[in-house]
């Protein structure tokens, strides 16, 4: 019995976290300053990718999932969880962020402890 009950509430949890969705998928740039550019493919299937530059050199390359859990208003919560990295130097870790979508979707804000990163869109949205 207790097993039904707790595949019953799965089944009703699951659903209300949404996985991914349209408003944040697409191809997005970040640039840092000192010569540091992040760019990201995030697809609405829950898949992303990230290539950091440093001066045009391949600093970190990875891939992996991601949730989303929507707000209100274009903003929301993401958790990206690395797959596979090529790093040369720093952690890989999971990470958490705020997100904002401004400028009619074209920017993406994404925070995690008290930094801000803000994505340009690339191509068709």
């Amino acid at each position: 019995m207790r097993a039904i009950f707790f595949a019953a509430l799965v089944s009703i949890a699951v659903p209300a976290t949404a996985f991914a969705d349209e408003s944040v998928s697409g191809d997005w740039r970040a640039n840092l300053g000192s010569g540091v550019v992040i760019n990201m493919s995030v697809t609405p299937d829950g898949g992303w990718s990230s290539e950091t530059l440093r001066r045009n050199q391949v600093v970190r390359q990875m891939q992996g999932t991601y949730t989303q859990t929507p707000a209100k208003d274009g903003t929301g919560t993401l958790v990206f969880t690395p797959t596979q990295a090529e790093v040369k130097s720093g952690p890989v870790e999971i990470e958490t962020d705020r997100y904002e979508l401004a400028g009619d979707g074209k920017k993406l804000k994404l925070t995690a402890d008290g930094d801000t990163m803000v994505f340009d869109r690339h191509g068709k949205h």
